[in-house]
């Protein structure tokens, strides 16, 4: 049994392994009225500025080309370009995104849905990746490298205080290879993540709470991708065999859900249904879970990964291209698939799809 060591707690992302893959507060609101700049984005209304149902993604129009970041409906309608970005990020409320590579000096800014920078920080010379927001997005947090290459132990995640622009670093390791930070349900803003603190150690699950020093949770095997949900931290937990599982840490100690060739990407609002992703060969695919049967729903396409989950999990959000025999598959589209199977819902052709949290369940159907 692994005991927690800090404080008790109460589900996306991350996207290292196959692409190029909310504010309610008062002083947010000032914030965003006092330190928006540039022009509401083509076919935005003022009401359209303050929150969004959409999901957002990338795309561009050939292969090199700067991407753009735009907003469609879960159906593919009301397609609208909102600017020249990657790696969108929606907050939990629908009223912000997070995107990288937009111009400038900075790495990564924070906009308004209708295109307006409120803020920008870190360099446009540092890599940044596996961007979450807190569930009442008021708190982004995103794994910053200055070298990954030649110093990937020296990343850093970093914090962000959407209200007053205060970063706080809250664990250094290498951070990127195994699932990004998750934030815990409610307002406790306890941040899950999996790291590598050493050469020749395997990855193991962390928590941090504000005011607090970061707790490891896990001690043994392979431990990666945390997500969150309402019963606790799902997580994959690899074996050196190669035999992965999904574990649960909840009330102080870890158990062992189910055997699962695939790891944990984001959960429904209820905690039942799972969409996780796996892998072999080089090639990824969605893959659905009932968590209360403990027991595999779905396979979907290859080619394809999972990027997020309706708060009913009545379908899940994936992204990629059928290859073809000569491997130069089409280019990248984006849908929603019924969690059991089923035809699926084209979207708009692109990457990095993020709709609003599966805990916002006024947002997505």
């Amino acid at each position: 049994m692994r005991r927690l060591g800090g404080p008790q707690f109460g589900g996306v992302i991350r996207r290292g392994v196959v692409m190029l893959l909310a504010v309610g507060t008062l002083a947010v609101g000032v914030l965003l009225v006092g330190a928006v700049h540039g022009q509401a984005a083509a076919g935005a209304s003022a009401a359209s500025c303050s929150r969004t149902s959409q999901l957002a993604y990338s795309a561009g129009k050939y292969s090199g080309q700067k991407a753009l970041v735009w907003l469609a409906n879960a159906n593919g309608s009301d397609r609208r370009k909102l600017l020249r970005a990657a790696d969108p990020v929606l907050s939990p409320n629908g009223e912000m995104v997070a995107a990288t590579n937009f111009g400038g000096s900075a790495g990564l800014g924070l906009f308004t849905v209708c295109g307006g920078l409120v803020s920008q920080f870190f360099s446009s010379h540092d890599t940044i990746t596996s961007i979450s927001w807190s569930p009442d997005s008021s708190i982004v947090a995103a794994v910053v490298a200055a070298n990954p290459e030649r110093a990937p132990f020296h990343e850093q995640l970093k914090e962000i205080d959407v209200a007053t622009s205060k970063v706080t670093s809250v664990a250094t390791g290498f951070l990127s290879g195994w699932g990004g930070p998750t934030f815990s349900p409610g307002s406790s803003h306890q941040l899950a993540y999996a790291d590598v603190t050493r050469v020749g150690h395997d990855p193991r699950i962390w928590s941090v709470a504000p005011g607090h020093e970061s707790v490891q949770l896990t001690t043994s095997g392979t431990d990666q991708y945390p997500v969150w949900g309402p019963q606790g931290l799902l997580y994959q937990h690899a074996l050196n065999d190669g035999t992965s599982y999904l574990d649960l840490f909840s009330a102080g100690h870890s158990s062992t859900l189910m055997k699962l060739q695939a790891w944990p990407v984001a959960v429904s609002s209820d905690g039942t249904h799972l969409a996780a992703e796996s892998a072999a060969c080089g090639v990824v695919w969605p893959v659905s879970v009932n968590l209360s049967t403990r027991k595999v729903v779905h396979q979907f396409p290859t080619s394809f990964a999972p990027y997020g989950i309706a708060p009913s999990g009545g379908s899940i959000l994936i992204s990629g291209s059928t290859p073809r025999a000569d491997c130069g598959g089409p280019r990248s589209v984006i849908e929603t698939v019924p969690f059991a199977g089923g035809k699926p819902t084209f979207v708009a052709d692109g990457t990095d799809p993020s709709w609003a949290d599966s805990r916002a369940v006024d947002v997505q159907p």
